[in-house]
C-alpha cells in the first residue's frame, strides 16, 4: 500500500507493521522495509549511506525508483528509538524534515 505525498505527488512508505532492515555487505550497506504493507519503492535491498555523530545513526536508503520520496532515519544511540525523515523543499532550500507519521520502532541492535 502506498500513499502519495500532497506536496510533491510522489510515493512514499505508509505506516502498517513494517519492519526497517539495514544490511551490513562487504562492500557498503543495503537496506529495505519488509512487511505485508511494505512500500514497493523500499521493499528490496538497494544500497543505502550510513553516517553516524555522537548522538545518532543516519540511514538514507536509495529508493528504488525515481519517482519515490527520499527518506532518511535517524536513530538514537541511546536506544531512546528514532524518527524517519522525508527529504522536502525546492532547489535552495532543501532539508530534512520529520515524518512522525512513521515508525518502524526504531533502535540499534
Amino acid at each position: 500500500m502506498l500513499s502519495t505525498s500532497p506536496v510533491s505527488g510522489t510515493q512514499r512508505p505508509t505506516s502498517g507493521l513494517n519492519k526497517a532492515e539495514l544490511f551490513k555487505e562487504k562492500d557498503g550497506y543495503t537496506f529495505r522495509i519488509r512487511g505485508t504493507t511494505a512500500p514497493s519503492c523500499y521493499s528490496t535491498a538497494q544500497p543505502a549511506e550510513v553516517s553516524e555523530n555522537n548522538l545518532a545513526i543516519m540511514i538514507t536508503p536509495t529508493p528504488r525508483f525515481a519517482n519515490c520520496e527520499k527518506i532518511r532515519l535517524v536513530i538514537k544511540k541511546d536506544r531512546s528509538g528514532g524518527v524517519q525523515q522525508l527529504f522536502n523543499g525546492k532547489v535552495g532550500v532543501q532539508g530534512w524534515q520529520n515524518d512522525e507519521s512513521q515508525n518502524y520502532g526504531l533502535t540499534p541492535r
